[in-house]
C-alpha cells in the first residue's frame, strides 16, 4: 500500500519516480515539498542585496576610465579601465545568481518529488533533465526531524563526516525540505529501517 502525504504528486513526478525504482522495489511512501514551507531561502537576500549592491558601486566607479580606455592605446589605461571592471562585474555576476537562487528553490519544488520504498528514500527532481538522489537504508545514520506547529518540515539523515582544512569535522547530510507531515514520514523510515535490519540479523 502506498501512503501519501497531503502534498499528492501530480501524475506526472508520479511517473518520474516510479521509473526510478529498482525491479522489485516497492514504493511505500510519497509526497512534494510544499513549496511555500520554502521561503526561508529569501533569507540568503539579508546578505546577497549588499553584496549585489556594492559590486555594482564598485563597478560603476570605472566606467568613465572604461570610456577612456575604449579610445586609448595605453595598456595601463586598459588595466584600469577595461580589467578591472570586469574583475567587478563578476563578482555583480555572483550577486545577481544568489538573488535568483530562492525563486529556484520554490520552482523546483513544484518539479520535486520525493519517495520512501522498502530499500531506500529518493528524491526526484524533472527539471529540463531528470535529476535523481537516493539513500540506501544500509548508509543511513541518526535521522532528525524539524517541523513546524502544522507538521511540515525537514527530515535530516546523517551519512558521515568529513573534517576540513582547519580540522573543523563537518556531518554531511540528505535532506528533505518541506515535507508535509514530516513526523509520520519518520515513523514510518523507522519502521523500515527496523524491518531491514531484522531481516539482515536473520541472515
Amino acid at each position: 500500500m502506498i501512503l501519501q502525504a497531503l502534498s499528492t504528486p501530480s501524475p506526472e513526478l508520479d511517473s518520474c519516480l516510479r521509473r526510478e525504482l529498482l525491479p522489485g522495489e516497492h514504493l511505500l511512501w510519497s509526497a512534494c515539498p510544499a513549496p511555500h514551507k520554502l521561503r526561508w531561502s529569501f533569507t540568503s537576500w539579508v546578505f546577497a542585496i549588499p553584496w549585489t549592491a556594492f559590486a555594482l558601486f564598485q563597478a560603476s566607479q570605472f566606467l568613465p576610465l572604461t570610456r577612456i580606455a575604449l579610445q586609448s592605446l595605453n595598456p595601463a589605461n586598459w588595466i584600469f579601465g577595461i580589467f578591472l571592471p570586469l574583475f567587478f562585474l563578476t563578482f555583480v555576476a555572483a550577486g545577481f545568481l544568489m538573488l535568483w537562487e530562492p525563486f529556484k528553490v520554490l520552482r523546483n519544488a513544484g518539479r520535486t518529488i520525493y519517495g520512501l520504498t522498502d530499500r531506500r528514500i529518493l528524491r526526484v527532481l524533472a527539471g529540463a533533465r531528470l535529476e535523481s538522489t537516493s539513500l540506501l537504508f544500509r548508509k543511513m545514520g541518526t535521522i532528525g526531524v524539524r517541523a513546524d506547529a502544522k507538521g511540515y518540515g525537514t527530515l535530516r539523515i546523517t551519512i558521515g563526516a568529513t573534517r576540513d582544512s582547519q580540522g573543523v569535522t563537518k556531518l554531511d547530510s540528505f535532506e528533505l525540505p518541506g515535507v508535509p507531515d514530516v513526523a509520520r514520514l519518520k515513523d514510518l523510515l523507522t519502521d523500515q529501517l527496523a524491518k531491514a535490519r531484522s531481516e539482515g540479523d536473520r541472515h
